[in-house]
């Protein structure tokens, strides 16, 4: 009888220890059974999480496990975050920071309802940005308390009160950081910009992240716009050695570039050594208000340079851009003018108009951008180019257009109005470097079709070599060589054809061998990998460098809706949304 009584006893243990829950309870806002992190530490990140909450009732938690339980970290979170039950039942506003040190994985965790604030692309940021690198350099304390520091700020410009508290009117200092005449002063200098609306708002914030999302906020916020000005929000923080960021409506887009803003601030040495907040504020505004109002532009004579209204362009472009041109009227005899401008016509005819006004009947080349649409137009005059024996005027214009426009094309798909400003002014005078060694019958040549045009292949053959790309990418976030290395051949091979004439009269004939030839080389290829041990090592690498998290997630039974006594801590029912982002170093 005792046997079987010890027996027993040995068998409720062993499944009382089999049926044991893996993760602690949710007793502060930083859970760390193995106190991986420093008391002083740990204490620091629950006053600041607990302040956070208080304000936003959005509920973040620490959790730094020794050892992953479950197969990934994703999956880990997501226990975790259904476990504890983070943020409140009605808003789902929980945020789960998971570390696990020894796995060398971190994981962000967002709830349904801060999606929208704490996005996938921002938490891998952090992640990417401040958590790796610390935990890479062994500063694991630093990692953590900057990590959250950006959350939290992320979090704050998604308070329904964030507004009121900070920026209740269109000049805002709250906490009274600058000397009490710096917004006067600002107000005043704003008085001949009649066209704009401004905001200006001191704002606390530990992130140029945070500090971006306000503003856009702000900007989103029409409340003090009744006109329907175009509006400029600049934002300002005294943390973290000063920062500040710049959001405008779309339609300012070209005046205050990225890279203006930056060099607004980045400028600004002295004040930052000096810990001057004041001056940082206010000559980073001033600087705004001359790119605004367009002081620091030459207005062209004559015709001949680049006209920037709008001070779409930097000043190493516009410099680089007017010397190509100076030098085309000296060398060439040729005036030309390039303008950025916003248009509302017909372009050809807004093209042919500025023209005319500017050089009436001289021989000359006006090449017109269009801000607003994003489209440009070569205007030339009948008699620019007969200096050159050309023959065919009205083609010569379609070829510097052509040229032109393909020597831009990548440079317009970015966005960058500088190097398009620069490669319109280069392509045009070499265009005409190319028409002054050109005999007459080459000119006229070189104007004609080409003898053997390059011959397409059937149709399908386009599909599937567009479809590489997806297949190749595919293979590549997936960790299958075969697939990869098979799209990345055959895009190869592709290439390799428009710029050779290897049977250039048989497209179908050379698609055919490309096709087989890839699938052939990329199974010797792959194979080579696998004999040599590769192939797994690079599968495991790549995959931990693309993985995002699992977009399922079982959803469990809700607990209680608000949050216990100060005595103990612990969730309001909320669930994981699937969203935010995973890392490992």
């Amino acid at each position: 009888m005792k046997f079987l009584s010890f027996i027993s006893v040995i068998l409720y243990c062993s499944f009382c220890n089999f049926i044991k829950d893996p993760y602690p309870e949710l007793t502060s806002p930083v859970v760390d059974p193995s106190s991986y992190l420093p008391k002083e530490v740990k204490a620091e990140l629950e006053r600041r999480i607990l302040e956070e909450e208080k304000k936003t009732t959005n509920q973040l938690v620490i959790y730094i496990t020794d050892s992953l339980e479950k197969q990934t970290i994703e999956e880990e979170a997501i226990a975790v975050f259904e476990k504890w039950k983070l943020g409140s039942e009605d808003k789902d506003n929980g945020v789960l920071f998971l570390l696990a040190p020894n796995d060398r994985k971190v994981r962000i965790e967002v709830g349904y309802g801060l999606e929208d604030t704490l996005t996938d692309i921002l938490s891998k940021r952090i992640i990417n940005e401040i958590i790796i690198p610390n935990m890479k350099s062994g500063n694991s304390s630093e990692a953590v308390l900057l990590g959250t520091k950006a959350i939290l700020d992320q979090l704050n410009s998604g308070s329904a009160s964030f507004l009121e508290s900070n920026c209740p009117e269109n000049f805002n200092d709250v906490e009274k950081e600058l000397h009490e005449d710096t917004i006067p002063l600002l107000k005043k200098e704003i008085k001949t910009l009649s066209n704009f609306h401004f905001q200006f708002c001191v704002i606390p914030s530990d992130t140029i992240w945070g500090l971006e999302a306000k503003a856009i906020k702000l900007l989103l916020n029409n409340k003090n716009n009744k006109d329907k000005k175009n509006k400029v929000v600049f934002v300002v923080s005294s943390k973290n050695g000063f920062m500040g960021t710049i959001v405008t409506s779309p339609e300012l887009g070209w005046s205050l570039s990225h890279n203006k803003i930056n060099t607004i601030f980045n400028r600004r040495h002295e004040e930052k050594q000096q810990m001057d907040f004041t001056n940082f504020s206010y000559l980073s505004f001033l600087d705004m208000l001359n790119y605004l109002n367009h002081k620091n532009k030459q207005v062209i004579t004559k015709g001949t340079g680049v006209y920037d209204p709008h001070d779409a362009l930097e000043t190493f472009s516009y410099e680089r851009a007017k010397n190509t041109l100076t030098e085309i009227e000296s060398k060439y005899k040729i005036k030309t003018q390039i303008l950025f401008l916003d248009t509302y016509k017909d372009l050809a005819l807004d093209a042919k108009n500025f023209h005319h006004l500017a050089f009436k009947n001289s021989p000359a080349i006006t090449i017109l951008f269009s801000l607003n649409r994003k489209e440009l137009y070569v205007y030339t005059d009948n008699n620019t180019f007969l200096p050159f024996a050309s023959s065919d005027p009205e083609n010569d214009q379609k070829l510097l257009n052509s040229k032109i426009r393909y020597e831009i094309e990548s440079d317009l798909k970015t966005g960058d109005i500088d190097w398009t400003c620069i490669r319109a002014a280069e392509a045009t005078y070499y265009f005409l470097y190319d028409l002054t060694r050109l005999s007459p019958s080459e000119i006229k040549e070189s104007k004609s079709e080409p003898k053997n045009p390059m011959m397409e292949p059937f149709f399908l053959w386009q599909w599937y070599f567009g479809l590489s790309f997806l297949i190749g990418f595919l293979g590549f976030i997936g960790g299958e060589g075969f697939l990869f290395f098979n799209a990345l051949f055959f895009i190869l091979w592709q290439k390799i054809r428009l710029h050779t004439s290897f049977l250039l009269d048989s497209p179908n004939i050379y698609q055919t061998i490309s096709f087989f030839s890839s699938i052939l080389m990329a199974l010797a290829l792959v194979m080579i990998f696998r004999k040599l041990g590769w192939a797994t090592k690079v599968h495991n690498s790549i995959t931990n460098f693309v993985t995002y998290p699992s977009s399922s997630g079982s959803s469990s039974s809700y607990g209680s809706s608000s949050r216990s006594s100060s005595t103990s801590y612990s969730g309001g029912g909320g669930r994981s949304g699937g969203g935010g982002a995973s890392g490992s170093w």
